[in-house]
């Protein structure tokens, strides 16, 4: 059959409407309905089965007339090649028409991708396709699929028996991992991934043209040369997958990178040698024992396997090893958590601990709720952390203002389509009212099944009384302004372009971190062009003026920045007052900060305004070494600034509090104590930030030991503080120190 005699026949032209319906039909959806990532892969899953059937339908069809000529057997290869390539030419045209007409800003990294997925893995059907339906003439596309099908279970099980969440594979290329981590870079991992992929492509080709040899009678030594090769080069790179970053094991990571390791009572920790946290392995080591107790009491489970802990120096590296960057992960299957240990305590191990220990009463296997909803909104309700509120009042707050996703929407797998920061906080709330109402016991069999029988009701009219339950929190225009601040980012689905802005914001906020603030403008300039109202970007784009010291230029920013949440505004108002700091017209940034004052603000920006009035106030020189420590990022400058005014002037308490901070983040505990004691013997101009003091203080003289005088600050906490979230932090705190005291 010549290349028109397959493209007009009555399977193909079926072929062709088929696939180009389906992908008009993904235009239809958010995120997938560009020419993107998501667009390439499902088109690569698609395209996989329809090229291995073309391909071992038509060249069964002419292997039977037994050419002789090998010119002849090559013709027919090649218009199958064309045919397939021509199919998959249609989802590109309708993804790329899909992108015009929205004016989508991912075209040219869709392309890419596309070419790398599905195009590449039409390929190596292709050559399946051929080769089965020479093998079997008359099972070549069950055989062909058969191979597909066993592959993607084959990735499935390497997912499961494995730490990573990401996956290769030659049917769908890559998958990513975590949704939350929005940035897909299109890496050398991939492109040499599907290299490999079109070695395997050209092995399946090469045995087919062996096999055609034998037929003929004319085999050459180059063809099993040719062959050979192939070979080698697969076997080098199943060999070599962990140096090419293709997939790695659990030995692979704690031999060559995590090899320090400390064995508790109820976890093995691993960890990076030389990091600081090798330094409070100790520290880390109780606070993961003390957050099992609370959870262990709370979720009344108790198992003898111990769980492994994996602690990565930074986000990349453990977006390196298991594929989850700024997205925390647990795994219950195999009872492990992966963290990236910032600080003590650890305010993400409790919730991850909950994913592990709540796999006693999930599912069997997955050993999770068969609900996202049920597993995220029980971490959240067992954590119970959301700042200065806890998550009852955040989701009033959301309903009060029209803004809280339903629960039937959420609960399921539409969870992943909500805004985050929205779904787990609603999700949070519903849980914990069911526990607190109906008991820890029945939530477990609701947590197994996803079934709401157990209580005798359905969810429509348990989610009825949850929210007449919350009608009656007190909620201050305060919280409401806070939840238009906290609650403010879409989710990637309700996003426009959320690849290429997250790839944009990424690069912006590594540039930013790294003090090359010219690159970071670039980067949020950019993605402002896309998105000139995500607050996130806005934010750092005017930070990075601010520090690279372009105060005209920031102010003229900030005057034309519009349809931003108040608190937002708010936070950039503080920024200009920086900035017309920093340009000495001082009396003028004093105007801006005590407006601020009585505005809604988060506390640690607030506490900031207080030092910098309270400087101003304090007289030119005290005010010109706080204005020098507000100028940079750079702590090294702002600890011999802050060294500086406590030299000359050693009675002035911010600067002891501020340097105590630098070191609290660096985890120096013991000279985190000492700063902070002597602010607080100094006395702070506020009492917001004398009980952050507190608070610091009495993590610090925990860390080092001192558990009576932790107690001591934590109890003076309990007497200062009059929101209930901070106080029941300090009844933790005390509780833990007790513990530990009790241990030692």
């Amino acid at each position: 059959m010549t290349f028109i005699d397959i493209l007009l026949s009555k399977k193909v032209l079926i072929t062709i409407a088929l696939i180009a319906l389906f992908s008009i039909l993904l235009t239809f959806f958010p995120l997938i309905g560009t020419l993107g990532f998501e667009f390439s892969l499902i088109i690569a899953f698609i395209g996989a089965f329809i090229s291995v059937f073309i391909s071992a339908k038509f060249v069964n069809l002419d292997l039977g007339k037994r050419y002789t000529r090998e010119r002849r057997f090559s013709d027919l290869v090649s218009s199958i090649f064309a045919l397939d390539f021509l199919l998959i030419s249609i989802p590109f045209v309708i993804g790329l028409l899909s992108s015009l007409i929205r004016d989508d800003c991912y075209v040219s990294e869709g392309t890419i991708f596309y070419a790398l997925m599905p195009v590449i893995t039409v390929f190596f059907s292709s050559c399946l396709g051929l080769l089965s339906g020479t093998i079997f003439p008359r099972r070549g596309f069950l055989v062909g699929s058969s191979v597909i099908i066993v592959s993607l279970c084959f990735s499935l099980w390497e997912l499961y028996k494995g730490p990573a969440v990401f996956s290769y594979n030659p049917i769908f290329g890559f998958f990513p991992g975590p949704l939350y981590d929005k940035s897909i870079p299109i890496t050398s991992t991939l492109v040499i991934y599907r290299f490999i992929s079109i070695c395997w492509g050209l092995f399946l080709l090469s045995a087919l043209n062996v096999i055609k040899e034998f037929k003929y009678q004319s085999v050459r030594v180059w063809d099993f040369f040719a062959l050979l090769v192939l070979v080698l080069i697969l076997v080098v790179s199943y060999i070599k997958e962990e140096e090419l970053e293709i997939e790695y094991t659990r030995n692979y990571i704690i031999e060559n990178f995590l090899t320090g390791s400390m064995e508790t009572e109820h976890f093995v920790i691993y960890y990076m040698q030389g990091t600081p946290e090798a330094n409070n392995i100790k520290l880390i080591a109780d606070d993961h024992e003390w957050r099992y107790k609370e959870l262990k009491e709370f979720l009344r489970v108790n198992s003898n396997e111990k769980i492994r802990s994996y602690i990565y120096p930074d986000t990349e590296t453990r977006k390196r090893f298991i594929g989850a960057g700024e997205t925390t992960i647990a795994n219950p299957i195999h009872r492990e958590i992966h963290l990236v240990y910032d600080v003590f305590p650890d305010p993400l191990l409790k919730h991850e601990l909950t994913h592990v220990m709540s796999s006693e009463f999930g599912m069997k296997v997955l050993r999770v709720s068969p609900k996202i909803g049920l597993i995220e909104g029980l971490a959240v309700a067992v954590d119970w952390n959301g700042g200065i509120y806890t998550p009852h009042q955040w989701a009033e707050a959301m309903i009060r203002t029209n803004s809280a996703p339903e629960i039937n929407e959420i609960i399921g797998s539409g969870f992943l389509q909500a805004p985050p920061s929205k779904s787990y906080t609603v999700m949070g709330s519903f849980v914990r009212y069911l526990i607190d109402t109906y008991g820890i016991e029945n939530f477990k069999k609701v947590y197994r099944t996803g079934s709401f029988s157990v209580y005798g009701r359905g969810a429509d009219e348990l989610i009825s009384e949850w929210k007449k339950f919350l009608d009656d929190f007190f909620v201050p225009d305060k919280l409401l302004a806070l939840a238009q601040y906290k609650f403010s980012q879409p989710g990637i689905f309700q996003s426009r372009c959320p690849r290429r802005i997250a790839a944009l914001t990424d690069k912006g906020l590594k540039a930013y971190d790294d003090g090359n603030f010219y690159e970071a403008k670039k980067s949020f300039l950019e993605a402002l062009s896309y998105n000139q109202s995500d607050p996130i970007i806005v934010e750092g784009l005017v930070y990075s003026y601010y520090y690279d010291k372009n105060y005209n230029e920031l102010i003229g920013l900030i005057n034309k920045s519009q349809g931003l949440p108040d608190v937002y505004k708010n936070i950039l108002e503080n920024i200009r007052g920086n900035a017309l700091w920093q340009l000495g017209r001082v009396q003028d940034a004093k105007s801006v900060f005590g407006s601020l004052l009585g505005k809604t603000l988060p506390e640690d920006v607030r506490r900031g305004i207080e030092i910098k009035l309270s400087a101003i106030s304090n007289g030119a020189e005290i005010e010109k070494g706080m204005r020098e420590y507000f100028s940079t990022r750079d702590e090294q400058y702002q600890a011999v600034t802050l060294e500086e005014t406590i030299r000359d002037f050693p009675d002035y308490s911010p600067s002891y509090y501020l340097l105590g901070r630098i070191f609290y983040k660096n985890g120096d505990y013991k000279r985190v104590a000492s700063y902070l004691l002597e602010s607080e013997s100094l006395g702070l101009p506020s009492e917001s930030m004398e009980i952050e003091n507190l608070r610091l203080l009495g993590i610090s003289l925990f860390a080092k030991g001192d558990y009576e005088k932790a107690i001591k600050r934590f109890q003076s906490i309990l007497n200062l503080e009059s929101n209930e979230v901070p106080k029941e932090y300090a009844i933790d705190f005390i509780e833990r120190c007790k513990w530990a005291r009790n241990r030692r």
